[in-house]
């Protein structure tokens, strides 16, 4: 991998040589994440086992399929084409498939079959997981022929956390093989009510092994070598049978199952149900030789007839005397396998599974289920013939169900498709949580209890949700041994017994330090296991037995979990193949309707193609001319504004930064989520180090579920006084705006010119204690405008016609002062604000604190003439100095009558008053978002953060000119007493991420230290706050609410308070002192506007609430820059959660270091 230079630019008086080792050998682990693009053609393929040819159902000719081997990490993109005389789908066993449900392939639950003919191609990432999963069939029983492995090695530059990296890795796929068609077996199975036939062979990689007839020549040979390590990948992909397995001889050492490492184990025997995958290490520690590797059936059911054949396949050492070609006679050692019904064993076996270390297994239970599982006997039909069609036990039919409910697919329609189009009558949500009748269910049970109620009932989950669920197996028909698989999940197993579950005792048994994570439970004969997982991955998850004669008969339910807040916590849109495979099943089949198809056709229209876009960013002094003065200013590509970048929402971009300013730098994508990726944020030590002079460094990052308007500056001291531009981000390529498309659309960049350089301004400012010196202008889109001295010939043009609408993107960049907009002779319509789509309503002027963005529509509805845009201040410290010029643009219609070089003046727009606080507050409280939207509740951290200015008395050892504020003092700024201090050595989050002590501590309090009037006449005691870099650390998940409580301390202010990271709503603003008894009725919980930044009113409060789900290190902090330069910030430090998806991603290998 390649390491850019610039990371050994190492300053080393700054930073010890721990901390450089630390960052480095960080840098050095880090993926190369890939693509893996593969075709799987579905066909019919002669198979000879056991003296007989069939023409079985394969991929690619292949028995078992194709191997896929990918990274952590890394994309699969698999084109299905079905040349077979089945419906097929195929299913990726355990892969999370976060927001993908569309590619997880049970028939009828997340799409409709692959007809003959047909194709479809499954694209996903795989991320948090490493290990052995599996990939096969979700039709009737095509998967007893069509499965394969998939492995997932580490990220590239890791490794196995193994003592000893093996020397080879070897898969081992256990199958069963039916003399029959499976296909045929099961449709039997199904018209007579009886059993399906046992199957005639067990299989290892496809082979019987050579104790069966006709299959010695091609038993399976699995090399080894003395001193060697074979990292064995075990799947139990039998249909029917939990199976033992072992190696004469040979211990094993168990690492990790269903592709998540466990705490190493040594056992000579595994037991794996269907679907389970185990991996262990296995040793050339014998004497060179042959050795037998064996399984065969573990049976937990009574009186059930099973396959009693033993498969083997052959552990041979490459230094075996033994010939290649002469070791017919030479009968490798068998091992001793456990008797079938061996369940002490299992048990044994299953409690030997920890995970490696800690987890963070939920709490506070949202959904405490109970599902009972089992067998059942429905009564033979009155139209049905008995001796043919009900040949189950004294004339019935066998079922399964959960709780009671045997579930029954839909034909017409996927479950996932019908929620996510809304589709009525497909399915209900009222699965019961807990089984409609208790009883004795490990006990004799009732014969009125054997016949459950058919039904396609599904369980509601909300999106977060931490749920627990007790799996009860029955003694109905027979009590059995039930590998319970979940799609799209993996849950924590923390407990398993016998008998019937007890809610009051067994929970004592619980273990929730290091439970093992798992997406097949074996559930214990004739007992219980109690999982816990949280519903972070929307969609429609089926959970069932992965015994598939259960499933058959209905022994599944699924989980519909909601949508979370966003179109990151939302189901992705389904693929346009995905969308046209179900109107080609709908075509086929005679019951559809026509407006179904309409339906599904129309929504075809919406889909997104996602783009990667390169941009390079030379940060540069530029010759820059404003107010009759040029200037070296500090640019982006020589541009101020600096270069405006377009994408689309779901589209990559890539931004490579290079300094050859004078200054450090670093760069801040304001308002973007950067869900995992806060090395990519940019505010300076706090997510990284700056890029020093002569150095570069690559912003990577995806935008996903926003929409609008939002924007990019500098974030090292005042270098985004020139350091800025637009970031527009369109709908989806498909999508359209939810408003009339705009015949225009124009950024409108305001900002603030000083006659100085501005890193020379707040160093003044800092040396002296006082505030600093104001602006000299304002700008729009980098002009000040024809109202100041040499601006008129560059004054900026915004072109409209009569008739037509523009969509104005209105962004304040200016560093230090809330502004109000408006234009003469024309209203706004407000559609958006900071990226997010509001309820459209119309004013004549909007105000916007800085790092605000709002979208306005305006049209060409006036006579064709040249109208002022124009901007000034809105000042609400009283008797503090500020600039009060006005800064303008000029709107002029295409059609006008004026020549190119016009001298006629526009006309000129009222603008409020510098203190009209009464416009802000109706401006403010117009914000509404669309539609009902789901505002956090059951709230988890209930915040109270007071800020302001202060005042800090003059050091002893600073002289007068130090101390230039009022009274001889300087000015400081803080949040619940703490004025925010930087690190200069290393970021927050690298100290955070490489567990670096002494960089900050995470006591910033909850609430102020001392109570007081915040807005009344505060004693001069409270005006010296306390210096530090205090962290608040919250939990991942965590619903949070913050009161964000401005005070009078030296004056009252409206403060533009920006949360990077993060959206959050605004469901409530006053004056005043927040008082939490009258004024939560004032919470607007149906539809408050999504901000990143919000403008707290002056000697008032904002209430703000979200959801802490994306892990990393946030600052929080006010958007005047003078008032962060005194110590107006916080951070938030929100936890990793639960796997790899939860947690903040590795640092790229150019992060600067300091």
């Amino acid at each position: 991998m390649e390491v850019s230079n610039n990371i050994f630019a190492i300053n080393i008086h700054r930073c010890s040589s721990f901390f450089l080792l630390l960052l480095l050998a960080s840098a050095l682990s880090l993926a190369n994440a890939k693509t893996h693009y593969h075709d799987f053609v579905i066909q019919a393929t002669p198979v000879k086992r056991l003296c007989k040819t069939q023409h079985s159902i394969t991929v690619n000719g292949m028995f078992p399929g194709p191997t896929l081997e990918v990274n952590n990490g890394d994309t699969l993109v698999v084109n299905v084409v079905n040349k077979a005389k089945y419906n097929v789908t195929i299913h990726w066993h355990g892969v999370r498939q976060i927001r993908t449900g569309w590619a997880d392939g049970p028939e009828f639950v997340t799409q409709c079959p692959i007809r003959p003919g047909g194709s479809y191609t499954y694209k996903f990432t795989i991320q948090g997981q490493e290990g052995t999963l599996w990939w096969h069939a979700h039709s009737s029983w095509l998967r007893a022929t069509v499965y394969g492995a998939l492995i997932i090695h580490p990220t590239e530059g890791s490794s196995y956390p193994f003592s000893k990296q093996p020397d080879r890795q070897t898969a081992l796929l256990l199958g069963e093989w039916w003399n029959a068609n499976p296909i045929d077996v099961v449709r039997e199975a199904t018209r007579t009510g009886g059993a399906p036939n046992s199957s005639d062979a067990y299989t290892i990689n496809g082979q019987p092994g050579d104790l069966y007839n006709c299959s010695s020549q091609d038993t399976v040979i699995v090399p080894i070598d003395s001193g060697e390590t074979n990292l064995l990948r075990v799947v139990n992909s039998a249909l029917n049978q939990p199976l033992f397995f072992t190696v004469a001889n040979h211990k094993l050492t168990v690492v990790g199952a269903d592709a998540s490492y466990v705490k190493p184990f040594t056992t000579s025997v595994l037991m794996l149900g269907p679907g389970q995958t185990t991996d262990v290490l296995i040793s050339g520690d014998q004497s060179p030789s042959r050795y037998y590797m064996a399984a065969r059936a573990y049976q937990s059911a009574q009186n059930a007839p099973f396959d009693n054949t033993t498969t083997t396949a052959i552990l041979e050492y490459k230094s075996s005397t033994c010939a290649a070609k002469n070791c017919s006679s030479n009968k490798p050692i068998m091992p001793p396998l456990p008797t079938y019904n061996d369940t002490a064993t299992v048990t044994t076996f299953t409690k030997s599974f920890k995970s490696t270390g800690k987890n963070f297994v939920p709490t506070d239970i949202d959904e405490s289920l109970f599902f009972t599982i089992g067998l059942g006997l429905n009564p033979c039909p009155p139209n049905f013939n008995k001796s043919r069609q009900c040949q189950g036990p004294n004339g019935t039919r066998f079922t399964a169900s959960m709780n009671n409910v045997s579930f029954v697919l839909p034909s017409n329609f996927s479950l996932l498709q019908a929620h996510h189009q809304r589709i009525q009558g497909v399915f209900t949500t009222d699965f019961p949580a807990n089984p409609p009748q208790k009883f004795d269910y490990t006990g004799n049970v009732s014969r009125s209890l054997f016949s459950p109620v058919a039904g396609t009932k599904l369980y509601r989950l909300k999106y977060g949700s931490r749920v627990q669920i007790v799996l009860q197996d029955t003694s109905i028909v027979t009590p059995e041994n039930h590998p319970i698989h979940l799609h799209g999940y993996d849950f924590y197993i923390i407990a398993q017994g016998f008998g019937n579950y007890n809610p009051r005792t067994d929970p004592s048994n619980f273990n929730l330090v290091d439970p093992p994570l798992r997406n097949t439970v074996a559930v214990p004969v004739n007992g219980w296991a109690v999982i816990r997982f949280v519903a972070d991955n929307p969609g429609v998850w089926l959970m069932h037995c992965h015994l598939d004669v259960h499933i058959t008969w209905g022994l599944a339910t699924a989980f519909l979990v909601e949508n979370g807040v966003g179109e990151l916590q939302s189901i992705e849109q389904a693929s346009l193949k995905d969308k046209m495979e179900v109107i080609n099943s709908i075509f086929a089949n005679r019951h559809c309707s026509f407006f179904l198809v309409v339906l599904l056709l129309a929504s075809t229209m919406s889909l997104a193609i996602a783009e990667i876009h390169h941009h390079d960013f030379v940060v540069q002094a530029t010759k820059v001319k404003r107010l009759c003065k040029t200037h070296n200013s500090i640019t982006v590509n020589g541009m101020l504004p600096g270069p405006t970048l377009e994408v689309k929402n779901g589209d990559t971009l890539v931004v490579k930064v290079v300094n050859k300013a004078r200054y450090n730098v670093t760069i801040h994508w304001h308002g973007i989520r950067q869900m995992r990726t806060g090395w990519a944020d940019g505010p300076e030590f706090v997510t990284q180090c700056p890029i020093r002079p002569g150095g570069t460094y690559t912003y990577r990052f995806t935008i996903e579920g926003q929409e609008g308007t939002l924007w990019w500056h500098a974030h090292s001291s005042w270098l985004r006084a020139t350091v800025y531009g637009a970031l527009i981000i369109h709908p989806r390529e498909g999508s359209s705006y939810p408003f009339a498309k705009p015949k225009r659309e124009t950024p409108i960049l305001l900002g603030e010119w000083w006659d100085a350089n501005p890193i020379d301004v707040v160093r003044q400012s800092t040396r002296t204690g006082a505030a600093p010196n104001i602006s000299d202008a304002y700008t729009i889109n980098g002009q000040p405008g024809d109202l100041y001295n040499c601006s008129s010939e560059d004054t900026a043009i915004v072109p409209i016609d009569f008739g037509e609408s523009n969509l104005l993107r209105v962004i304040n960049a200016a560093l230090n002062q809330p502004l109000f907009f408006t234009v003469a002779n024309h209203k706004f319509t407000v559609v958006g604000a900071d990226a997010s789509y509001l309820k459209p309503f119309t004013t004549s002027v909007i105000m916007l604190g800085p790092g605000q963005t709002t979208d306005v529509l305006i049209s060409g509805d006036q006579l064709p003439g040249r109208y002022y845009m124009a901007a000034r201040a809105y000042q609400s410290a009283q008797n503090a100095p500020f600039d009060n010029t006005t800064t303008t643009a000029i709107l002029e219609y295409k059609s006008a009558l004026c020549p190119a070089k016009c001298t006629t003046k526009p006309l000129m727009p009222q603008l409020p008053a510098y203190n009209d606080t009464a416009t802000v507050t109706a401006f403010s409280g117009s914000l509404r978002s669309p539609q009902k939207v789901e505002v956090p509740t059951d709230i988890d951290e209930n915040l109270f953060f007071t800020f302001g200015l202060g005042l800090n008395n003059c050091p002893k050892n600073f002289r007068a000119r130090q101390c230039q504020g009022p009274n001889g003092t300087r000015f400081t700024a803080s949040m619940n007493n703490v004025s925010f201090v930087f690190p200069s050595d290393i970021a927050l989050l690298q100290a955070y991420h490489q567990k670096v002590p002494g960089i900050y501590t995470t006591d910033f309090p909850a609430n102020p230290p001392v109570k007081f009037d915040y807005t009344g006449n505060v004693s001069r005691s409270l005006y010296q706050p306390v210096p530090g870099t205090k962290l608040y650390r919250l939990n991942y998940g965590s619903r949070v609410q913050v009161v964000l409580q401005g005070t009078s301390i030296v004056t009252p202010e409206n403060h533009p308070i920006h949360l990077h990271g993060y959206d959050f709503y605004i469901i409530a603003e006053g004056f005043g002192n927040f008082n939490p008894e009258t004024h939560k009725s004032k919470f607007n919980l149906v539809d408050p506007p999504m901000r990143n930044t919000a403008a707290v009113p002056s000697n008032g409060w904002a209430v703000i609430r979200f959801v802490a789900d994306n892990p990393g290190v946030w600052l929080m902090h006010c958007h005047l820059d003078v008032h962060i330069t005194w110590g107006l910030a916080m951070a938030f430090l929100v936890e990793d959660g639960i796997g790899e998806l939860q947690s903040v991603e590795p640092p790229p290998a150019d992060l600067p270091i300091c």
